[in-house]
Parts: structure tokens; sequence; C-alpha cells
């Protein structure tokens, strides 16, 4: 399934700048139970702010960046807001909120996803009880609630897409893009960051902007950019020694850990199978960082085509070349290494390759 968003995640990004311009002040009322309120700032493991909840009151302050995104923890509940020099006041008993204009329509929307999210933890929790039940009724009934949670996600997401859409005149798509980036391809993006857009130079941006340029890099008639690392023997390999060279050629991104990766792995060998024979040929970039774990898994799935990897997990030179965010993934190369394709799983790498060559 699809990894869920929920507004919780979305203030944890990536932010270039440590600049400590503007005021901030944050006053709420929380629950009794709470103890101490956090906040947040995107990029950071730790909270950089806290306070102890004395009678159900706390305060906040201090400066940070102008505009940066907060997110202000109590207990289990997440709100990001900006930092735009207004004070807040959070009353999460009452569910009340007030400050600038932009964050109380930051508060509404955190509060319009709230049931997304609460439906689709509701529907995960069911999933993962009725996992234990391996009859085939088990079995039917899992393949059913997974498929209610894609719904539930994807609704979720299309709530998110529609929100930045509806906000292009203003900071709040920073919120939503520093999340949502990863799992649109390149047009989605490119219409969800225009250069006019207020937001479009925020330091939030500098991640999506760097993903946007990295997926263009595979799109339709792009040159394939070149990637050199080690084969299973060790020995230095450049892609440009099987690309261009007349071919078709899948690129195929995976790693020996990825689940999704092996589930496919048996379609991408019969394929591979069906037509090297007419030219078509493979070459995998691994994203393993444990050679023996990614030797074993090419000894064990029967992969027989060209094989290389840097060992260097997520942080692999192929994740920015080809604005890979998950796997598996794949680019499919014509003979002069203009790609044809991306993301061809199942039937879809079938179906093209019968295009190709006919049968």
């Amino acid at each position: 399934m699809k990894k869920v968003l929920s507004i919780a995640a979305l203030a944890l990004a990536t932010l270039s700048a440590n600049a400590q311009d503007t005021a901030y002040k944050i006053t709420g009322t929380v629950p009794a139970d709470v103890k101490t309120v956090y906040l947040g700032v995107m990029n950071a493991r730790q909270p950089v702010d806290s306070a102890a909840v004395t009678g159900g009151k706390f305060t906040l302050d201090g400066t940070r960046q102008k505009d940066e995104l907060l997110m202000i923890i109590t207990g289990d509940y997440y709100l990001p807001v900006f930092n735009d020099g207004t004070p807040i006041d959070l009353n999460t008993v009452a569910k009340t909120f007030t400050g600038s204009e932009l964050n109380k329509k930051m508060y509404a929307y955190d509060n319009e996803l709230s049931s997304y999210t609460e439906n689709l933890n509701a529907a995960i929790m069911e999933y993962r009880a009725a996992s234990a039940d391996t009859t085939a009724e088990g079995m039917a009934k899992l393949k059913e609630l997974e498929a209610k949670c894609e719904q539930l996600q994807d609704a979720a997401i299309t709530k998110q897409i529609d929100i930045v859409k509806a906000n292009k005149d203003n900071l709040i798509p920073v919120a939503f893009l520093s999340q949502l980036y990863y799992i649109l391809d390149y047009n989605e993006l490119k219409e969800l960051l225009p250069e006019t857009a207020p937001y479009y130079n925020h330091p939030a941006m500098a991640r999506v902007k760097a993903q946007l340029a990295a997926l263009e890099k595979r799109m339709p008639g792009k040159m394939f950019t070149d990637l050199s690392m080690n084969d299973t023997e060790g020995n230095p390999r450049k892609l440009s020694e099987w690309c261009g060279k007349g071919n078709y050629v899948l690129v195929d991104f995976w790693a020996s850990w990825c689940g999704p990766c092996r589930q496919e792995m048996p379609n991408v060998v019969a394929n591979y199978e069906k037509y090297h024979s007419k030219g078509f040929e493979i070459v995998g970039v691994s994203f393993d960082n444990k050679a023996e774990a990614w030797k074993k898994a090419i000894a064990d799935i029967g992969m027989k085509w060209p094989n290389i990897s840097d060992l260097k997990g997520w942080k692999s030179a192929a994740a920015p070349a080809y604005g890979v965010n998950s796997i598996p993934s794949n680019v499919l190369l014509d003979g002069e290494g203009k790609i044809v394709a991306a993301d061809l799983r199942g039937d879809a790498l079938g179906e093209k390759l019968k295009e190709i060559y006919g049968f």
C-alpha cells in the first residue's frame, strides 16, 4: 500500500536557512494530561522549544525565521503554522484558534483533513487485525481492506492537491508540497509549482524543485543520465556500456530488502526471457547497502542481466539522477538512449514490450 500521509507529517520537510528574525508567541489550552507542549521546525529531529503546562495553559515564545513552518505539538496533536509574527492562541479542548488569516486557514484545513486521517488510520488498524486470518476467506477480506485503504489514501492525497490548487496565491502549499512532491509525476508537480507563485522561493521548496529537475530527466524524449557504479565483482561499470547502443534497455531500480521489488521480479524475469533474444536488455541498479544481501538476491531471483550498485542505500547516486523516491522503479530506453517510458510495472511492462517487438 502507499505510504500514509497525514497533516501531522506535513511540516517535517527541508528548510535550509536558520535566520531568526521574527518573534513568535504561542499560547494555548490543552487537556489536563498534557504536561509539556513542544515546538518543532523543519528538518529538526528534536523540538526547538518547549513549555511546561500549568493549569492546562502554556506559552511558547522566541524568534525563528520569518514564514518558517512550525509545528505545535501537544500530546498526540500536531498543528502546522507559519511564523508570520502574529500571536497564536490554540485551545485543543474547546477547539478554537486565533492568529493571522493565513494560520486560521491552515487550522481549518487541519480540521478538515483530520477526518481523512482518522478514517484511514481506522482502516489500517482493521487491515492489520485481519492479516492474522490466513484462510481463503480471510485473504479475500484482506484484499478488500487493502483496496479500502488505498481508496482512502488516494482521497486524502486528492484533497491535499486540491488545497494546493486553491492556495496558489499564498504560502499554504508549502506545508503540503513538502510531502506530496515525491508521489507526484512531473506534469502534476510542475502545475503545482509555478515560478510566479509566492511560495516558489520559500526555502522548503528547494527539495521540491530538486525533485522536479530530477523528474525532468526521466521524461519521454530525454537522453538517459549516465551512472558510474560497481558490478557484483567490484568492477567499475557505466550505464553507457549498455544504453544507447542500439537496443532497448530497461534500467531497473530495486533492492534486495524491498518487498514490492521482489514481488515484481518474476514479471521482470519473464519479460527478459521473452525478449532478450530480440535484443532487449536490462540493467539492474540496486539501492542496497550490503553487498552480500544484494548478490544473494540476484542469485535467488535468477537475474541474468547486469547489475550495478554504489551500495549507498537511499543515498545512491541513482536517486537524484532519476528522481527515484520509491522502488521498484524503472526507465525504458530506446536504441539511442532516449527515455520512452518510466515506471512500467505488472502488465504495463509486457504491453509496452509487445508494442515494440510485435509479439
